[in-house]
């Protein structure tokens, strides 16, 4: 393993999460200000319907890229995107027909924006994964920066017209724009004159088929286990508590989120190679918790000592909340950082269904916790308690098995081949 180039590839991609951050992090000062934590609920609920279609917008063939062979490269972008329309039309669909029936005001516009949303997280994720397989780190950092200062930028600007959710909701869905806006310029050159083979992306679907199957409806239910608590926290506790619970994720979850999203696509790209040409990666797999670890205690440990000045001081006394929320999470998100910085393992040994059965266990202890805060009237620091303790342990024990695959993978040089 080429270490100097690990971390010059990592440090290409943080820096742009890095910045985009940064971004965020001046901007929440005024975002809390010039928006309710009402307006956050209604944005955070928009954010969590499109999440979970976008956790499939390709299909899963996205994840392909890194290891598909040479001459079948370009068929699978194509077929990542073309997934990416249809999936993104469904559940423009479905979100239309479920804000219609609930005669929410402008339903037919949220349901545009979600398929919209949902399309181009889709292309997005699989053009920088293409990409990233021609070397172009540095176009995929810089896009993750536009992405956040445009959004930011957006919100503040429509404030001024549009004090509520909608600013938030537009100002989201610009920054998707000017990411792909981006990519497409460098794209083209890669791509060339290559233009869609049905022949090769059909190869591409029997290659890839079992794992595509195998993965899709673990995803789903991944992306609903990480996405539903503001659908929860809203039934339970209203729209302003969802607020609280957004704004805390935009301070913590996301940022962390962002910088080991950029070390697990690294780590991707780095094990697919490593178990093509030496049949192991455990000497990436190592590397990969040293950094996510450094990163993740890096950020929690000082946001946990300092959330409640911080918060009372930065966004205001009305966000007081969201320090409690912090600090309540705060061990179990410093653990899932570690286990999914290595989830990748799963596709690299072509073991996908374990994704699915760790997605399943999430999930179940989401509707666990639901279940009891329901049942004894809990309130939402207690709900919170018990989510992130058995989140915690399952995250712990799905993390432990990664790292025994790893470390005891069979050296077969050109199995991925």
């Amino acid at each position: 393993m080429e270490t100097r180039q690990y971390l010059r590839h990592y440090a290409m991609l943080f820096s742009g999460s890095a910045a985009g951050q940064l971004v965020n992090l001046l901007s929440y000062p005024f975002l809390a200000r010039l928006y309710s934590p009402s307006d956050f609920g209604g944005f955070a609920i928009f954010v969590a319907a499109s999440a979970i279609p976008a956790a499939i917008a390709c299909a899963r063939f996205d994840l392909a890229i890194p290891t598909a062979p040479r001459h079948g490269r370009f068929a699978i972008v194509w077929l990542s995107y073309s997934a990416g329309i249809v999936i993104a039309s469904a559940a423009g669909l479905l979100g239309a027909a479920y804000w219609l029936s609930m005669g929410t005001h402008g339903a037919l516009l949220l349901a545009v924006l979600l398929a919209f949303a949902v399309a181009i997280t889709g292309f997005c994720n699989a053009t920088n994964l293409f990409l990233m397989r021609h070397d172009r780190y540095r176009l995929t950092s810089a896009s993750v920066f536009t992405r956040t200062a445009a959004a930011v930028a957006a919100q503040l600007l429509f404030a001024l017209v549009l004090r509520n959710s909608w600013g938030l909701i537009l100002g989201y869905c610009l920054g998707l724009l000017c990411q792909a806006a981006m990519l497409i310029p460098s794209l083209a050159r890669v791509m060339g004159r290559k233009r869609p083979r049905v022949r090769q992306m059909r190869a591409m679907v029997s290659r890839y088929g079992r794992q595509v199957t195998a993965d899709i409806p673990g995803t789903l239910v991944g992306a609903w286990a990480l996405f539903a608590a503001p659908f929860i926290i809203q039934l339970l506790y209203g729209p302003s508590a969802v607020g609280f619970y957004s704004v805390g994720q935009r301070m913590a979850v996301i940022p962390l989120q962002l910088f080991n999203d950029s070390l697990s696509q690294i780590f991707f790209q780095k094990a697919a190679r490593a178990q093509e040409e030496r049949g192991t990666f455990w000497r990436e797999t190592k590397f990969n918790l040293l950094v996510s670890g450094v990163l993740s205690f890096g950020i929690l440990v000082p946001l946990v000592l300092l959330a409640r000045p911080l918060i009372n001081i930065y966004l205001g006394a009305q966000w007081a909340p969201t320090a409690t929320i912090l600090i309540i999470l705060a061990p179990m998100l410093a653990v899932r950082s570690l286990t999914m910085s290595i989830a990748t393992t799963v596709y690299v040994i072509q073991k996908a269904h374990w994704l699915m059965l760790h997605n399943v266990a999430t999930m179940v202890i989401l509707v666990v916790s639901l279940g009891a805060a329901y049942v004894t009237g809990a309130s939402l620091e207690t709900f919170l308690t018990i989510l992130s303790v058995l989140s915690a342990i399952e995250f712990a024990v799905f993390g432990g098995l990664l790292v025994r695959a790893a470390r005891t993978q069979p050296q077969r040089a050109g199995q991925l081949a």
